[in-house]
């Protein structure tokens, strides 16, 4: 029970309610419940992590290298010009990320089969264990769609394997409905009895599922290191995945920039060949010449002649290729749009203006090329690329321009100093001139050859030296413990969910129940004040208290006998009325067992049976209904005929209801009730009237105006909420003078309910099984 000077304060009802005290007295008196309920969280938890699949995470770093280094101006593969420049770091992780190069990861691991043991509860991946390796031949031939499950029974004594009960043999390439097939015994795993099947995923779906598991994200924002991470339930098979993701991403990244090495190449060798062949029959025109014409030698002024000249024929031939090189490169450049083009040697070229935008031109478009295998059209890169490339070719196609005019101006002085030379050559006789001729065409086709022979291996040792623009700094490892499910994660999330779900219960029943439930409803709608709280007693006993009883209820009406000076009996003001609001509250209840605890103070107390409609006292406490009330109201009887003492208690005496009359109302306004109680007071210390309730009839407020106080029952999960206005009206319009609340029938939640006001020896003690059941029954009266 909570002190009356503690509630006297006069509370608005629009008041905030104390939070913190709304959840202890709502929430925490549950708290074994909530116990229980976290209890079981943890275990459901605990089996879901035994049989949880374990991911794990795995992770590598790759160093993409800001800028390659070139060799050096006199280095002979400097004119070749063949090694990239500036990488851009989003561009390299959108190609890591790409389609292009995780489809070609699952085929080179051949993970369109993977075999799973089957298990009691949940099957695992057999990655490193599986007793036989399947190697998919025709990948594009495995149906699109949901992952096929085939399982299989391998014969290790007769090396076959049955799917779909069809038997194929080990070690030999077999047709099967997912097209052709090897299927090996996988070496060092022997066989054994557990169930394994095959699950087949196709190209397409598999190469979602690597992207889905796989990150790609820049360490830090200023340097060019990339993390790749990849989630995977088998951490082999992740570090297998990431590792090949690297190699492959390398390996594009090498093809990409040999292709200008390899035209290269072409070109030489399509040169050589045609170089070759133009020096042979030059070579057999000289010495058929020399046979026929009987020359061996030739003279001092033609050995002058073929020297001056052959620095001269072989400047020309150089601006030749070199013209024809511009002629490839500007075919290239405005070619863009009509086909893939072949990238165009660069053979001869020394202008490092040129080469320098040839190169950047052919990586631009290389990246442009692997970005849209993995980004659509409208993507901003792709954008930036375009328009990247749409600046480069206005100044390759200037430069190229200039170039050539210098070029032919060059070929014209060479044409003039050939006049010259020819000149000398005509004063040499004319079969030594034929001679001569000859020979200098075998110089040139020679001086060509050469050439073209050392660009060769220059070309080939770019070839083999190429190497990817990446470094591998930390290779995939997977880590030591499973990423997910995480044990203290999953854990405090089911001990959460356990807290929360109780909690939701308790919330959701009180805001359904249209009864008082808290004492804080209560004072959150009126500001009435709360004098006493009444524990709920299940004994079924009407007299509660008495001599020797020192029950947790008996002490709470002890408590509220004590109140009654604090609301205004005392002296003459002796009277208090009784009501509640609707039947079943408990209002004679407490009219009872507070006039039998005012008793026990040697205080004569007469209790006025006066719900005329329905009378409970009487029958509560075993005595006559009739003569009574009624009775004196007409005139037929006096009030010491009708007084009845309680057997056992010297002080308390009842006034019945006698007969129930067909017009309580206007019984009570004849005149006669006023003449009454001014005689019992004369008589009688307490004048306790228990009236009819206040919500259904009249009576109460026909009465309040001869009582001093007031008490208004209210009983937990019994009176309405709504009736709670009508306590807060009366009490501000004050048609009942001094009006109190007792709140009765109050069974404490939760915990506090075993041992509700027990302990330290003020109260008597329940019994051990009694205790025990009260504890069980409450903790579950949510």
């Amino acid at each position: 029970m909570q002190q009356f000077n503690s509630n006297h304060r006069r509370k608005q009802p629009q008041e905030q309610i104390d939070l913190m005290a709304l959840i202890r007295y709502r929430y925490l008196s549950y708290w074994p419940l909530f116990l229980l309920a976290a209890a079981l969280g943890v275990g459901v938890a605990m089996l879901y992590l035994r049989y949880a699949t374990a991911t794990y995470k795995i992770s590598a770093t790759l160093l993409v290298k800001e800028e390659s280094k070139k060799l050096g101006e006199k280095d002979l593969l400097a004119s070749l010009d063949l090694f990239g420049s500036d990488k851009n770091i989003e561009n390299e992780m959108q190609i890591l990320y790409s389609r292009t190069l995780a489809t070609e990861v699952a085929r080179n691991l051949q993970l369109y089969g993977e075999v799973y043991q089957k298990g009691k509860v949940r099957d695992l991946i057999a990655y490193e264990n599986a007793p036989l390796q399947f190697r998919f031949l025709e990948p594009r031939k495995i149906k699109p769609g949901k992952p096929e499950i085939v399982p299989f029974v391998y014969n290790a004594s007769k090396a076959t394997v049955s799917l779909y009960d069809k038997t194929y043999p080990l070690n030999d390439t077999v047709a099967t409905p997912w097209g052709k097939m090897l299927i090996k015994a996988h070496p060092g795993v022997l066989p054994d009895d557990n169930t394994y099947y095959l699950r087949i995923t196709d190209e397409k779906q598999l190469t979602q599922v690597i992207l889905s598991r796989l990150s790609v994200a820049p360490v830090s924002k200023m340097g060019t290191v990339i993390k790749l991470e990849y989630s995977d339930v088998a951490p082999a098979r992740g570090e297998d995945i990431l590792n090949e993701l690297i190699k492959v991403y390398n390996a594009a990244a090498i093809e990409d920039k040999n292709r200008v090495a390899a035209s290269t190449m072409s070109f030489v060798e399509d040169r050589l060949n045609i170089v070759t062949q133009e020096l042979g029959q030059v070579e057999a025109k000289v010495e058929q010449f020399k046979r026929k014409e009987g020359i061996v030698d030739i003279s001092e002024q033609s050995k002058l002649f073929l020297e001056s000249v052959q620095e001269n024929d072989s400047k020309m031939s150089e601006a030749n290729m070199q013209l024809s090189v511009l002629d490839a490169i500007e075919k290239y450049v405005s070619g863009k749009g009509e086909g893939e083009n072949i990238v165009p040697a660069t053979l001869g070229l020394s202008d490092p203006v040129l080469m320098e935008l040839v190169a950047k031109l052919y990586e631009t478009e290389m990246e442009r090329e692997r970005l849209r295998k993995t980004t659509g059209e409208n993507s901003p890169l792709l954008g930036a690329l375009n328009r990247q490339i749409a600046k480069l070719t206005p100044s390759i196609m200037e430069n190229i321009n200039s170039l050539r005019a210098n070029l032919n101006a060059g070929k014209e002085k060479l044409e003039s100093a050939n006049g010259r030379f020819m000149g000398i050559l005509r004063s040499v006789p004319g079969k030594e001139r034929a001679l001569v001729e000859v020979s200098r065409e075998r110089e040139i086709k020679n001086n060509i050859y050469t050439f073209l022979l050392q660009k060769r291996e220059e070309t080939a040792l770019a070839y083999a030296a190429a190497i990817s623009d990446s470094r591998i700094v930390d290779a995939a490892e997977s880590s030591a413990v499973p990423f997910s499910p995480k044990k203290m994660t999953v854990l405090a999330m089911a001990i959460i969910a356990g807290i929360v779900l109780v909690a939701a219960i308790i919330t959701i029943r009180d805001m359904l129940n249209r009864e008082i439930v808290e004492k804080a409803e209560i004072e959150k709608a009126t500001a009435a004040p709360i004098v006493a709280e009444i524990m709920y007693d299940d004994n079924n006993e009407a007299l509660v208290i008495g001599d020797g009883k020192r029950s947790l209820v008996a002490e709470q009406f002890r408590s509220l006998r004590t109140s009654l000076s604090y609301i205004g009996l005392n002296g003459d003001n002796k009277t208090l009325l009784v009501t509640s609001s609707i039947s079943g509250e408990g209002k004679s209840f407490v009219s009872i067992n507070l006039a039998a605890s005012i008793s026990l103070i040697r205080k004569k107390v007469v209790l006025l049976e006066f719900d005329l409609r329905k009378p409970m006292i009487s029958k509560m406490l075993g005595i006559k209904r009739e003569p009574g009330i009624t009775n004196y109201l007409v005139g037929r009887n006096s009030i010491s005929e009708m007084l009845q003492p309680v057997p056992g208690n010297e002080y308390l005496f009842v006034l019945p209801a006698g007969v129930i009359p067909p017009n309580p109302t206007e019984l009570i306004l004849n005149g006669r009730l006023e003449e009454m109680l001014s005689h019992l007071k004369t008589m009688f210390d307490y004048v306790i009237i228990d009236t009819a309730p206040v919500g259904l009839v009249t009576d109460a407020r026909l009465l309040a105006p001869f009582a001093d106080a007031c008490l208004y029952v209210l009983r937990q999960q019994v009176t309405p909420k709504l009736h709670l206005k009508l306590i807060d009206e009366l009490y501000r319009n004050k048609e009942v003078g001094k009006l109190n609340l007792v709140f009765n029938g109050v069974r404490p939640r939760g915990v506090a309910a075993a041992g509700y006001g027990y302990g330290y020896g003020y109260v008597d003690e329940p019994k051990k099984n009694g205790k025990r059941k009260r504890f069980i029954r409450s903790i579950f009266n949510i």
